[in-house]
């Protein structure tokens, strides 16, 4: 084929998808869908879609016939639209995090098994440059061994209701304004460990690495706001390989937005928090009692920051449409988004049970042989600028 022919189906975060679809050469959107007639209006009025033909429901974009569907509905609702585009003959690239149960993953494997289709999670966070940098140290052996890896996920999120026009609001604002048709969206009740794919798919790819078990404990339900998850959980896991990764994610606790990613080794260590957008890294050539040594790495390189989340959404879109092209491998296929996906779901079952260790299982029919993300990414060539971190702040005024 000259072009992968692209559906979409779900048009709030798949706006963006959307958006991405269209600026890639090799791909033809030639339909979305969306229950919400406000949105696919919004979409529909946009600059270069007018080849776009935007219908309400799921079966009217499958019966385009579309090469390949992007699912992005929402998370209670993925895996049973992913079957249904494979039944039909397409292939997919999900949103996370893909399932929300472990049956449903299953579901999915068996689906991509029996159908032939293929099957790419779209977790943009992985394609974010720091990542690539953290890679090559490794490979290098910059940090000896890692025995420790840490994310963090820590983002306000009270909006968890939505009216029929797809409006967000918090539980304050509809008791306010009197907002009649809002109803709790498919996050509202998440537990927050199971939305994190976007700390835990980097350190596994950077580490070559998967999960084998985890436990996991949570915090209070104090948020008035958001009353009907967890306000943080924090997971514990341990890697084939044998190390540990610590996880949290909180949705509830008012911070500004940010994921944080840290490894610790033995010769070494390293930070990267997204709202400072550089790094922070120790090697075993340098004093360890002089401080960290700032490094200038970002989420996306200079000039490479459109597309969306730093320039990695138009990074999946051109991955997923020259590999289903090509009939190559995914970068994130579907036993790794099992990977991401699995120790998640578990977690939240440990923190229910009051954190009791629970093996993550490997659905694949063999065993894990090693990533393939850096068959599609490549690792710089170049150190990034480097500076002491002391020296790149100003002292605090004098009083």
């Amino acid at each position: 084929m000259d072009a992968l022919k692209v559906g979409i189906l779900g048009l709030g975060r798949g706006s963006g998808h959307l958006r991405n679809f269209l600026a890639v050469a090799e791909a033809e959107v030639i339909g979305a869908a969306d229950r919400i007639a406000a949105r696919r209006e919004r979409n529909a009025a946009r600059a270069g879609v007018e080849n776009v033909t935007f219908v309400k429901e799921f079966e009217q974009l499958l019966d385009m016939q579309p090469d390949a569907v992007v699912i992005a509905t929402n998370g209670r609702m993925q895996a049973r639209h992913t079957i249904q585009a494979m039944e039909a003959g397409c292939h997919v690239l999900s949103e996370v995090p893909g399932a929300f149960t472990q049956e449903e993953a299953t579901h999915i494997v068996a689906a991509v098994q029996r159908t032939g289709r293929r099957y790419m999670l779209a977790e943009n966070s992985c394609f974010w440059d720091f990542a690539r940098y953290w890679r090559k140290w490794v490979v290098e052996g910059r940090l000896g061994a890692v025995s420790v890896a840490e994310g963090e996920y820590l983002h306000f999120l009270p909006h968890t209701l939505m009216d029929s026009d797809g409006e967000r609001f918090n539980p304050s604002q509809v008791r306010g304004q009197l907002v009649s048709d809002a109803l709790p969206t498919w996050r509202a009740d998440q537990p927050p460990i199971q939305y994190s794919t976007h700390d835990l798919g980097p350190l596994l790819e950077i580490l070559d690495d998967r999960v084998v078990s985890v436990s996991c404990t949570e915090g209070p339900w104090w948020q008035s706001e958001a009353p009907l998850r967890a306000d943080s959980q924090i997971a514990t896991l341990k890697t084939a390989a044998g190390r540990l990764i610590r996880l949290q994610v909180s949705l509830n606790t008012r911070i500004p937005s940010t994921h944080n990613y840290r490894l610790l080794g033995t010769g070494g260590s390293l930070e990267w928090f997204r709202h400072e957008n550089f790094g922070r890294r120790l090697f075993a050539d340098m004093d360890h009692k002089s401080g960290w040594e700032k490094v200038d790495i970002r989420m996306a390189p200079a000039g490479h920051e459109g597309g969306g989340h730093g320039g990695a959404d138009i990074q999946i879109a051109r991955h997923f449409t020259r590999a289903m092209l090509s009939g190559g491998d995914l970068p994130i296929d579907v036993y790794r988004m099992c990977d991401y996906t699995l120790p998640g779901i578990l977690a939240a079952r440990s923190a229910e049970l009051g954190g009791q260790p629970i093996d993550v299982p490997d659905l694949r029919s063999g065993p894990y042989e090693g990533t393939k993300f850096w068959d599609f990414v490549d690792l710089p060539e170049e150190e990034p600028p480097a500076m002491p971190y002391k020296e790149s702040f100003a002292p605090w005024p004098e009083n």
